[in-house]
């Protein structure tokens, strides 16, 4: 299924009792121009994974030449580089180079292909798989205006629009290695 508005606007309240990070925000994100809708669940869940970092979505669909979500510091060094899909040994080794961390939000089948070669050769690389019900779950809360409420806890983040509730497993250490 193909995502049917241009630009979503996402108001989010997000609470961390952990790390005491409360903040309210609007932000717009567009689907890139032929995504679709699993595809891009899975990019809003990793902005979601990394909320309290200050993470940037890429504008345009790279083919994985740049990463889906990034942050990076004041000298422009990426410290997370993140995509939604299997990258290329080529592309994985660029943004293993270029970046201090990298994160895969893949889907179970997706990465059960490659973690344990990916592992092996690159060190920085992180996995968060997604069972094929979390994405059509996390779907169904896709609107054109989506209004977001955030709890973070240590292992998870809990999601609910006010009519569905979708938890989110943190197994693959989201928040960045400092």
């Amino acid at each position: 299924m193909q995502v049917i508005s241009k630009v979503i606007r996402l108001d989010l309240n997000y609470a961390s009792e952990a790390s005491h990070f409360y903040q309210k925000r609007t932000c717009y994100i567009a689907p890139y121009k032929t995504e679709l809708a699993e595809h891009f669940a899975r990019r809003i869940l990793a902005y979601l994974s990394y909320f309290e970092s200050s993470p940037q979505l890429a504008k345009i669909e790279s083919a994985g030449k740049t990463p889906d979500l990034y942050v990076s510091d004041a000298a422009e060094h990426i410290k997370l580089w993140c995509n939604v899909d299997l990258l290329s040994e080529k592309h994985m080794q660029r943004a293993s180079h270029q970046a201090d961390q990298v994160v895969l939000f893949l889907d179970e089948t997706q990465q059960k292909k490659v973690k344990s070669q990916y592992k092996q050769h690159f060190s920085n690389v992180q996995f968060h798989a997604l069972s094929h019900q979390q994405l059509l779950d996390f779907c169904c809360m896709l609107k054109g205006h989506m209004q977001l409420d955030l709890w973070r806890e240590d292992d998870k983040l809990l999601i609910t629009d006010g009519e569905q509730t979708f938890e989110l497993a943190l197994s693959s250490e989201p928040e960045l290695r400092h």
